[in-house]
């Protein structure tokens, strides 16, 4: 009985040794950023010591909060966490080769400075009667309402259950 007692401790002394080693070994995490940089402490606020860029390998030393403890050219430092992943960044991969013909002919590659600015703004003047007759949206009447102010002693009166 006394010898089942001592094996089954062995047992769970060396399966507890399998689960906890390995999770208080260093981990490796990888950049998903473009860069990342590593602080001198958990916080934005602190001095840089360097930036890590996409892919590099850094080794954990621990974690505090949302911070990743990680040693960078023998210094350690502070990355955020949701900047890296314990696996490598994936390729990039492009359905589209800028060389091709036929991309260069039939696409814009980005937008004018004019439509930019125009999507900036939002609806322009005739997007809004065009919209208003198609949709039967009010921008006129939606207008008038913004332009309505209340006096305080409106709203006072109201508010006791009063006709204004």
């Amino acid at each position: 009985m006394k010898t089942i007692r001592i094996f089954i401790s062995l047992a769970l002394f060396l399966v507890w040794c399998l689960i906890a080693l390995p999770a208080s070994a260093q981990e490796t995490y990888y950049v998903q950023s473009v860069k990342a940089k590593v602080l001198s402490a958990p916080s934005f606020k602190a001095s840089v010591l360097g930036e890590a860029s996409r892919g590099t390998r850094l080794s954990s030393i621990g974690r505090d909060g949302s911070w990743v403890k990680v040693s960078f050219y023998g210094k350690d430092g502070y990355v955020a966490a949701i900047l890296l992943s314990v696996s490598p960044p994936m390729a990039k991969h492009t359905m589209i080769k800028a060389g091709d013909s036929e991309f260069q002919q039939g696409v814009r590659r980005r937008a004018s400075t004019y439509t930019s600015a125009a999507a900036a703004r939002g609806l322009a003047a005739d997007d809004r009667r065009r919209l208003s007759g198609e949709d039967k949206l009010d921008y006129d009447g939606l207008e008038r309402v913004e332009k309505y102010t209340v006096s305080d002693a409106e709203l006072t009166k109201f508010m006791e259950g009063g006709k204004i």
